[in-house]
């Protein structure tokens, strides 16, 4: 195994709460080599549950030459998925997601692009999170949205109104 430094600011670095010992997902945002810029960028999952060596600050020089701190996250990856990370990072975004500590699974997740966020059509995961709850599926009315909380064993669903009033 390799500890692999990667360069993140506060958002991509999840604000802060990315610490040593902490489970992550690494997702990618660019162009593809190759693709049409009709599609637009794209987003995908790199690399899932890798580990958090540790994070914190170093010192790199600006384009004048000046001392400026950068956030560094050091992430525990085999030889292999430190040079694909090491080639994404220099070529494209990267997006650290923090991971529920008990889920473990590596899901197949499809890659997003930014015309699928406009139209409304988001590629569907081929498995199911091992903390989901299972459910029949439910349409609710046209008029109204249900957000449905899974907090352990406790099941939360609130039903919410349109804007424009109707339930």
């Amino acid at each position: 195994m390799r500890a692999c430094a990667v360069k993140v600011n506060d958002v991509v670095g999840v604000a802060g709460f990315v610490v040593p010992g902490a489970r992550v997902d690494v997702l990618i945002a660019g162009l593809p080599p190759g693709a049409g810029t009709l599609d637009g960028p794209k987003v995908r999952t790199l690399l899932q549950n890798i580990q958090v060596l540790s994070a914190g600050t170093d010192i790199q020089k600006d384009a004048e030459g000046k001392p400026v701190q950068v956030q560094v996250v050091n992430l525990l990856v085999t030889p292999q998925q430190a040079e694909t990370l090491s080639l994404a990072a220099t070529n494209l975004r990267l997006q650290l997601v923090l991971r529920n500590p008990l889920d473990t699974e590596i899901s197949k997740v499809q890659p997003t692009a930014m015309r699928n966020l406009f139209t409304g059509m988001a590629p569907a995961t081929t498995t199911t999170p091992t903390h989901a709850v299972a459910r029949s599926p439910r349409k609710p009315p046209e008029s109204t949205y249900t957000v449905i909380i899974n907090n352990g064993a406790k099941t939360t669903e609130t039903k919410f109104a349109t804007p424009g009033g109707q339930q």
